[in-house]
């Protein structure tokens, strides 16, 4: 079997065309010709590298199906680090060329500055790190403590261009990084990798749902930080809605009331799946969607455990809200 051509198609109208050798991946077949795009796990469990095929036929590989669900498949998404070209194909990326054909960014290392139980399975982790991270509110790093060979990508909840980063991770049972997390202390070492992914708060004026599952509430304190500092993001009503097991798992609630009162268009909604705090709901933030009569216009962003996602993203649509307006960053 010869080569097969794709054409990458990136959001800033470049256009490259790959030969795809026997066997290759879409990114495999992009890094042969010079390009990067843009992934993290590499075998189909995170959905950094969702795409769109718009034309020709793609093996999608094997991958976790609670990060790429079946009808967004069946609509030709697509997962670059396993999917396999069966003939010529045309990808949409939803990112510029840029973000391709860049250079691999040096890592850098930080210094962890505190490790603080703040929750229920959740550990507030403060890293400090000579150069700021400059990311778009809601992207992730990748970090590594020195004596692991593991990587693992987490969501910055601080200010883009901080030299404190903040990170809210929750410990997982036998997890590599979890099993570090319960030991590390102030003065060890991490690996920090430059920012990454798709999700992240767009400049534009109108109505914003974000909806957080757990530890996914991080990236939405990022970009209301962003809100705040920002003129042109502060313009338009936004309500958040953050989910929990129990009262006992929310965290950075003194941060929320700050950034409630310092944004006037901010609307903060809670649910608990039991013992709810005062004020909140019992039961999953996904239920409160249908109660909030949301513009047709307003940008859905959701970030959680995939059920979470899903469970919201079909809640928005029920609501008048169309698909290509919802983007969504799932974590296991």
């Amino acid at each position: 079997m010869s080569s097969l051509p794709l054409t990458l198609l990136f959001s800033d109208g470049v256009a490259h065309t790959v030969n795809a050798e026997p066997g290759q991946t879409v990114a495999q077949a992009a890094v042969n010709a010079g390009l990067t795009l843009l992934t993290d796990c590499s075998n189909g469990q995170c959905g950094t590298c969702v795409a769109q095929c718009v034309s020709g036929d793609i093996d999608p590989g094997d991958y976790d199906p609670s990060v790429l669900p079946d009808d967004e498949r069946d609509d030709g998404a697509i997962l670059c680090c396993v999917s396999k070209a069966r003939s010529a194909a045309v990808i949409e990326l939803p990112y510029d060329s840029c973000e391709a054909s860049a250079p691999q960014e040096e890592t850098q290392t930080g210094t962890v500055t505190a490790v603080t139980p703040i929750a229920s399975e959740i550990i507030r982790l403060d890293v400090k790190v000579a150069n700021g991270i400059e990311f778009l509110p809601g992207q992730y790093v990748r970090l590594r403590p020195n004596e692991s060979s593991e990587w693992r990508s987490y969501s910055m909840a601080n200010a883009s261009g901080d030299t404190n980063l903040v990170f809210y991770i929750r410990l997982v049972t036998d997890g590599q990084f979890s099993s570090w997390l319960t030991t590390a202390k102030a003065g060890d070492l991490l690996e920090i990798g430059p920012s990454r992914g798709t999700f992240f708060l767009r400049n534009e004026s109108r109505p914003r749902l974000f909806v957080a599952g757990g530890t996914g509430l991080a990236p939405f304190l990022a970009m209301l930080q962003a809100v705040r500092t920002t003129p042109e993001f502060n313009t338009a009503p936004i309500h958040l809605l953050i989910g929990g097991r129990t009262a006992g798992h929310l965290f950075a609630q003194e941060e929320l009331a700050r950034l409630q009162r310092d944004l006037p268009n901010l609307q903060i909604s809670v649910a608990t799946e039991s013992d709810p705090p005062p004020g909140a709901q019992q039961g999953y933030a996904t239920d409160l969607i249908a109660g909030l009569s949301l513009d047709k216009s307003t940008r859905v962003y959701l970030c959680g455990p995939p059920p979470m996602v899903d469970a919201a993203r079909a809640a928005a649509m029920k609501a008048g809200i169309r698909k290509s307006e919802i983007l969504c960053e799932r974590f296991a």
